[in-house]
């Protein structure tokens, strides 16, 4: 596996992006950073870290050799784009994202670990993913003050390293990933 050992795993909310992760962490041993967990306060409150302490992170996950991180992040996770061997790009409907984050929030519900509980937080996300999804606002795709989140950004993002990218859909197949990272 000397040829693909950074893989940074993109896509809208509610694409896979975290279950990817974890099967090819699973698949490989490489260590895994969901994005999502590390850049956000742990209060629920919905509030980002410092920006200062943002760029650490991911300048901390971009120098390590081997890594598998996750994100629907582009202006300020510049550096994992740059860095990454491998970029897959999971492309899913907006119905069946808005199902998976609908049945997410639930399962956390349930559970009662969700990170973000409450109901009109899971509807207000829901829209915010709607939104985001429809919107063809781009922005800066290399500056990393530019926190615009879009599917159009990301799509854009997606097609200036489309060198390195693997364009996958609802249900990736992983024997196939892991054959592209072996033969490498």
């Amino acid at each position: 596996m000397a040829g693909i050992c950074r893989i940074y795993i993109a896509g809208d909310a509610g694409a896979g992006k975290t279950t990817l992760l974890k099967r090819l962490t699973d698949s490989t041993g490489y260590p895994s950073f969901e994005l999502d967990a590390l850049l956000w306060t742990e209060n629920s409150t919905g509030e980002r870290i410092h920006e200062a302490e943002r760029i650490t992170i991911i300048r901390d996950i971009a120098i390590q050799p081997r890594w598998i991180a996750d994100g629907a992040y582009v202006g300020w996770a510049q550096e994992l784009w740059h860095e990454a061997d491998l970029i897959i790009y999971l492309d899913i409907s907006l119905k069946l994202m808005l199902w998976r984050v609908f049945w997410r929030h639930t399962k956390a519900e349930f559970k009662r670990n969700n990170r973000h509980p409450g109901w009109f937080k899971l509807f207000k996300f829901m829209r915010f993913v709607a939104r985001s999804a429809r919107s063809t606002e781009v922005g800066n795709i290399d500056d990393d003050e530019d926190d615009v989140l879009t599917h159009a950004k990301i799509l854009a993002k997606v097609q200036q390293q489309h060198h390195k990218v693997l364009k996958v859909g609802a249900n990736p197949d992983i024997e196939q990933i892991l054959a592209l990272i072996n033969s490498k």
